[in-house]
């Protein structure tokens, strides 16, 4: 006996897209979890080293904020070059002295304001340890060259560095300010990933401090200082590190790789839903 099919048509679920303001909603909302998720690290990895120096008998102090430390992304704290403990002390220094940056003092009214001060010092102290002390570049030393950090890497820093977090907001209006004391200087990176809808996406700004900050800074120009930052420099070098920009058509690439990934991860998700209609059937009266 042959059965004819069955002519009850199953529900197609249509995949939904999100509009534009509900993906960057979601995208920020991701990445703020992201650094309350490092904000806890932070305070997790100081409670536990003061307890070490609590169960010795010795000062329970341990920080990291304008020390010479840095607390990375896998719960590790690392020792910084010799350089920067007066590096960052002179960064923090300019919280109680405004005189300490005379250009930023000369050309932003709100360093009069000690939290704007404060701000400020705080951001310098997590950009300056991701940057090339010789050229003033902002970014990770590969083999290939320095390639560009974003602006939220260095908003994640900040939260590991301070266990607070900071809105990119305020990130951005201290970053204004450097601008505009002449301290820095950044480069847009823009990349249509999609030539049909003009779809058109960001790289990491190439970032670069300027010689009138390295000049206010005034420390990296004591010679023992320059001599601490020229040897480690060449411990850099000799691990196979290189101090030039990586090539823009290499970031540019990064950046389309990562729309094809999406784009296809997109398609999978599309194709699953039609499986996913099947597995809880609909029970249809006989």
């Amino acid at each position: 006996m042959a059965f004819a099919e069955s002519s009850i048509s199953r529900p197609q679920l249509t995949p939904v897209t999100p509009t534009k303001g509900e993906y960057d909603a979601e995208y920020r909302a991701k990445r703020k979890l992201r650094k309350q998720a490092l904000i806890e690290l932070h305070h997790d990895v100081v409670e536990c080293e003061n307890q070490k120096l609590q169960a010795q008998d010795k000062p329970t102090n341990f920080a990291i904020g304008f020390r010479a430390r840095r607390l990375l992304r896998n719960g590790e704290v690392e020792t910084l070059p010799q350089e920067f403990a007066r590096i960052l002390k002179g960064c923090e220094e300019f919280i109680d002295n405004p005189n300490r940056f005379p250009s930023l003092h000369a050309w932003c009214d709100a360093t009069n304001n000690v939290q704007s001060r404060r701000l400020i010092a705080k951001v310098l102290a997590c950009i300056l340890p991701n940057t090339d002390l010789i050229g003033g570049r902002v970014g990770v030393p590969t083999e290939a060259g320095i390639r560009t950090i974003s602006y939220d890497q260095l908003q994640e820093d900040y939260a590991l560095r301070f266990g607070e977090f900071i809105s990119p907001n305020s990130f951005k209006k201290a970053i204004q300010h450097l601008g505009h004391a002449g301290y820095f200087h950044s480069e847009r990176i823009n990349v249509c990933v999609d030539q049909k809808s003009g779809t058109v996406r960001s790289a990491a700004a190439f970032k670069q401090f300027t010689e009138r900050f390295f000049s206010d800074l005034k420390v990296v120009r004591y010679s023992n200082i320059c001599q601490m930052i020229i040897a480690t420099r060449e411990r850099q070098k000799k691990k196979g590190l290189r101090f030039f920009w990586v090539a823009r058509r290499l970031l540019m690439e990064g950046v389309q790789q990562i729309f094809n990934a999406s784009t296809l991860n997109d398609y999978a998700d599309t194709t699953s839903t039609v499986f996913s209609a099947y597995q809880h059937p609909q029970q249809v009266p006989l």
